[in-house]
């Protein structure tokens, strides 16, 4: 099985220690892609004629398993494809590397992942807005110190939560504007002799550009670890999320119900309803955390150019990578079947309305607060302005005025939609040019 290595023997630590075959069960497909358009690229260019690279291109269509015993998917590939064409298939080894073709490989996948979760997110957004528009008199206290602060709605925590995914949003959009520029052609870090043309094989792969020099092609992975890290605060945003619901739901402070999916009682005590899935979501959130912390120290030791180490990397993507979505699900599903409960206010909760309107009528407003809070001290304070009162009262915009709400609410539809379009044309795009290269190869086979 054995097609690059000469040094040791069948047996030694080679196959087995440093082999990535399980990691690279994530990205056999794109590897597959990648050795078509390199095999297209090579017939395009004058080197393969027609016939060999059609039975190339069969054998790779029929590769489906990694067997065990390659260092990685692209020997076990590259020696299928030899056994299945014969001594011609061996042309697939002709300008290209390991190292161009994962790195190529690697982009192609996080690219699919990002465009899922970007769509995940708009998801996620939507239900925000739409539940805003039935909540913008929904009594929703805000708490600065984890201590009942001023009045506010349930549309505007929700608003709130929505305008820190957009920004989240465009992060990640610009993670994969990044992504999507191809390494192929790079060969093993200074290129090849063979005349390829990188930026049609780019074309054909529907990326957006090449990475023009070979070094940073073939060795960098900062694009992938800035995927990650954007994900990462994602994550770190949701788990924060998380804690805000978990808090609030408690039987201490029973502010809101999670939906029955999304609780669990206890083996022992009948009335738990312990709110399991944003336990999960959090733990969820530190693994992720751990995963872009291995990558930071995996990669900060590292010598220009290519070393077995970014191998090692490419489990951290797929770790971090696959809790996201599931997580976009369960806060999206939450958010979605979340209800207020009835509770009681204090009315010291309007104490800065009370202050405020002295302050309007002329008295400077530290006076006014000092007023305020003595009576508090002395037990004699009383607030004839209620809860909703306080909420309409707000004068600023981003403020949980609900007549204020409704112009906000409008504002961020229309700022999703214009996100969703440019999402939704960016992957018409990429399939189009992908579609390029199927053409090309239903016209070789």
């Amino acid at each position: 099985m054995v097609l690059y290595r000469k040094w040791g023997s069948e047996k030694d630590y080679v196959s087995t220690y440093t082999s990535s075959i399980e990691s690279d069960k994530e990205i056999l497909e794109e590897v597959k892609l990648v050795m078509k358009a390199h095999v297209i690229e090579l017939y395009l260019s004058g080197y393969l004629n027609k016939e060999i690279a059609g039975k190339i291109i069969s054998a790779i269509n029929s590769f489906h398993e990694i067997k065990e015993g390659y260092e990685d998917v692209h020997e076990a590939l590259e020696d299928y494809i030899i056994k299945t064409v014969g001594e011609e298939g061996g042309w697939v080894g002709f300008g290209r590397s390991r190292n161009d073709h994962v790195a190529t490989a690697l982009r192609l996948r996080v690219r699919k992942y990002l465009i899922d979760i970007l769509y995940s997110l708009l998801d996620l957004r939507k239900t925000c807005i739409e539940k805003s528009k039935v909540s913008k008199e929904i009594l929703f206290p805000t708490y600065t110190h984890f201590q009942p602060a001023q009045p506010s709605t349930l549309a505007h925590y929700l608003l709130y939560i929505e305008d820190e995914l957009y920004s989240i949003w465009n992060y990640l959009f610009s993670s994969l504007l990044m992504v999507n520029r191809s390494p192929l052609g790079s060969g093993a870090i200074v290129g090849t002799n063979a005349k390829l043309d990188r930026k049609r094989e780019a074309e054909l792969l529907g990326f957006d550009d090449i990475i023009y020099n070979t070094i940073s092609a073939t060795s960098s992975r900062l694009d992938l670890i800035q995927s990650i890290s954007n994900l990462s605060l994602l994550m770190l945003f949701l788990s924060r999320i998380s804690e805000d619901l978990i808090l609030l739901s408690s039987m201490f402070i029973n502010l809101v119900k999670i939906p029955d999916s999304h609780v669990s009682t206890s083996s022992l005590m009948p009335q738990k309803r312990n709110a399991v899935t944003l336990e999960v979501l959090r733990s969820k959130a530190g693994e992720c955390f751990g995963d872009l912390s291995s990558l930071y120290v995996i990669y900060k030791g590292l010598p220009s150019g290519y070393n077995l180490d970014l191998q090692e990397m490419n489990k951290h993507y797929w770790n971090c990578i696959k809790m996201v979505i599931p997580s976009l699900e369960v806060i999206n599903s939450i958010i979605n079947g979340i209800e207020v409960q009835e509770f009681k206010v204090d009315e010291k909760i309007t104490a800065t309305d009370v202050a405020e309107d002295l302050a309007i009528t002329g008295i400077p407003y530290r006076k006014a607060y000092m007023e305020v809070a003595n009576k508090i001290r002395a037990g004699t304070f009383i607030s004839e302005i209620s809860p909703k009162i306080s909420i309409y009262k707000k004068a600023v915009i981003g403020s949980p005025n609900p007549e204020l709400l409704a112009e906000e609410i409008k504002n961020k539809e229309n700022r999703l939609i214009e996100d969703e379009n440019k999402l939704k044309s960016y992957e018409e795009k990429i399939l189009g040019k992908l579609n390029e290269l199927k053409v090309i190869e239903d016209d070789i086979l």
